[in-house]
């Protein structure tokens, strides 16, 4: 039998191109119209917002943790994902800032078996 796909498996995918800072592997991480739901409430939908979020935040040259919390599935194509998450930024004067939180993502399999992210709210339990 072939790889199974899990919606998990997006994850290792989305922390490698963050750390790296490569916007457009990010953005192959979600579906062309996924929405985004930062902490301001401002929602970015689609790419090209998603986009701008992303450009924005890894200027700063965050590193980023991921932990898979739990997995709630809604059928065989749709899951609820509950992901802790913590960045690190260390400004140009040496300082260090600590961001974490708990992300609710929904995230849906696609054609190709593979799992791409449709809604991700980083503070989505708070």
């Amino acid at each position: 039998m072939g790889h199974e796909h899990k919606p998990v498996d997006i994850y290792p995918a989305l922390l490698k191109a963050f750390n790296a800072g490569d916007i457009d592997a990010i953005l192959a991480c979600y579906e062309p119209q996924a929405h985004y739901v930062p902490k301001s409430g401002h929602v970015a939908r689609g790419a090209a917002e998603l986009r701008e979020i992303f450009r924005a935040t890894i200027s700063y040259k965050p590193k980023l943790e991921l932990d898979v919390r739990k997995i709630t599935s809604a059928g065989d194509d749709l899951a609820l994902v509950v992901v802790e998450w913590k960045t690190k930024i260390v400004s140009s004067s040496g300082e260090a800032k600590v961001s974490a939180g708990t992300a609710t993502d929904i995230v849906r399999r696609q054609a190709d078996g593979t799992w791409k992210i449709v809604l991700d709210v980083p503070y989505g339990v708070e």
